[in-house]
């Protein structure tokens, strides 16, 4: 059973139009198994768990699987970009892009030492509210790495959870979440967590360098050098 999410007084997003009105539930289904050239591409629709409905499609994510960068593409439904995830070609550190834009992330994805879990902590300008710095804990809750919680200043905000235990061992089957999204959080933030969390799926978590020191420091241009957008 998934725990209750609690309430947040402020919204947080990357992209205000998609921030839930109310608690909402989404689906992200990776095309292909995580170990697949296909692995690289997801769609994410609405929740079609309730008996006769038709989930809709709410974005796409594309991307080249042979990337050293492991390049995705964020879409919406009419597909429009929405924003752009990247790493560089050494480290773990994930960074999160507008689209053609060659400034400053938007968000940081870094991972923290866990031999098991998943481990991360993401830190997001808030295009939500007054693009605001925020920090949130993204952490796994077994070993199996099944359910994974999303964390904001101790505020359970979404939970995530794998919809088939043992399909990550099946080659070639696609995998498959379900997110659980309070109100006034982005659902496509959601999308953008669980997508780093398939490409991490048989590693253990190995720590970034990145901090909220870096974050405060590259807001007065100090440490700008990890900022600049992965090159192609």
């Amino acid at each position: 059973m998934a725990p209750a999410l609690d309430q947040i007084k402020q919204p947080i997003g990357l992209r205000p139009e998609h921030v839930a009105a109310s608690p909402t539930s989404i689906r992200v289904k990776m095309h292909g198994g995580a170990s697949s050239l296909a692995a690289s591409d997801f769609t994410v629709t609405t929740d079609d768990s309730t008996p006769g409905s038709t989930p809709t499609k709410l974005f796409s994510v594309d991307g080249h699987a042979v990337s050293w960068q492991r390049r995705r593409k964020f879409r919406d439904a009419s597909d429009l970009p929405l924003f752009e995830l990247a790493r560089k070609k050494v480290g773990v550190t994930w960074f999160v892009y507008l689209p053609e834009d060659n400034g400053e992330p938007i968000a940081t994805l870094a991972p923290k030492w866990s031999a098991l879990k998943d481990k991360l902590n993401v830190f997001i300008r808030n295009a939500a509210h007054q693009g605001e710095q925020v920090e949130l804990e993204v952490r796994g809750q077994d070993i199996w790495k099944l359910r994974t919680n999303i964390y904001m200043n101790g505020s359970l905000i979404m939970t995530c959870k794998r919809t088939d235990k043992f399909a990550a061992y099946i080659p070639g089957k696609g995998l498959e979440w379900k997110v659980d999204v309070a109100q006034g959080v982005d659902v496509s933030l959601g999308s953008l967590i669980v997508v780093v969390l398939a490409q991490v799926m048989y590693h253990s978590s190995y720590p970034s360098s990145h901090s909220a020191k870096d974050e405060v420091d590259s807001g007065d241009g100090i440490a700008e050098k990890h900022v600049s957008r992965p090159s192609s």
